[in-house]
């Protein structure tokens, strides 16, 4: 297969897997690990896809995005949208802190397939009791201190391979209480300051060269993407996340078995 191929082949499977809650870190891993050397501990490529996808998570989202920035300006200033846009600062945070703290730790993971397809059975579990918590759900645009600092901390385990970052955070808002798509949407945006500041983190830390491999799989993850979030807002009206946690399963599974 040509480097052209795997280029789009992964930057598919980022922006198909990175909003719905089956790990595009972990399909990336296994992925990787199945096409040789060459892709695997590419973090400059993981790091050009995830920017991708977060493009289209702001423009996608940009009318919320929007209304957070003119709710936070003098003159337009709401205190809901002042309480949301700081308890994204507090989710952003508290990944922040763990993810520097164990930097080298996680991106040794990524060279490790086996590690991304046991998590990914980890994932499994997150979405299969997502459906089945049953608490009092706050309203649309309502968050606590207390439930973005719980969010920061899932959204940090997602840092490792296997573990979806939109599966644990939404399991964590709805076990917070919160209404399943105000999770959601709060999963998604939340991870834009995580994420970009990541791509910083990683691209001032790297003397790889960017080609243009990672300009084709960053585009490529950003238009998949924004078609797959419009199938996530579709499918978050069924409120079933269990074909999710059927289908972590049967991936993990397998690539271990396979790898045997």
């Amino acid at each position: 297969m040509s480097d052209l191929l795997i280029a789009l082949l992964l930057g598919t499977i980022q922006g198909l897997t990175e909003f719905l809650p089956v790990s595009s870190s972990g399909h990336l891993a296994i992925v990787q690990g199945f096409i040789g050397d060459k892709w695997l501990g590419d973090v400059l490529f993981n790091v050009s896809v995830h920017l991708g996808t977060t493009l289209a998570v702001i423009v996608f989202f940009h009318k919320d995005i929007l209304g957070m920035i003119r709710g936070i300006l003098p003159g337009t200033y709401q205190r809901q949208q002042g309480i949301v846009v700081m308890c994204i600062l507090i989710t952003t945070i508290v990944t922040g802190i763990v993810g520097i703290s164990f930097k080298d730790s996680f991106d040794a993971m990524f060279s490790m397939p086996k590690l991304a397809a046991g998590m990914l059975l980890v994932t499994g579990f997150l979405t299969f009791f997502t459906d089945r918590i049953r608490k009092p759900e706050q309203k649309y645009g309502r968050i606590r201190i207390r439930d973005a600092v719980i969010i920061g901390a899932f959204q940090s385990l997602a840092i490792i391979p296997g573990i979806s970052r939109s599966g644990s955070t939404i399991f964590a808002g709805v076990l917070c209480g919160m209404e399943r798509t105000w999770a959601a949407s709060y999963s998604f945006i939340a991870a834009i300051p995580a994420v970009i500041g990541a791509v910083i983190l990683e691209w001032g830390g790297t003397t790889q060269p960017l080609t243009w491999l990672h300009i084709i799989g960053g585009v490529t993850a950003f238009i998949v993407g924004l078609i797959s979030l419009q199938f996530l807002v579709w499918t978050l009206k069924k409120h079933n996340f269990f074909i999710f946690s059927v289908y972590c399963w049967l991936a993990g599974l397998t690539y271990l078995a396979l790898s045997i």
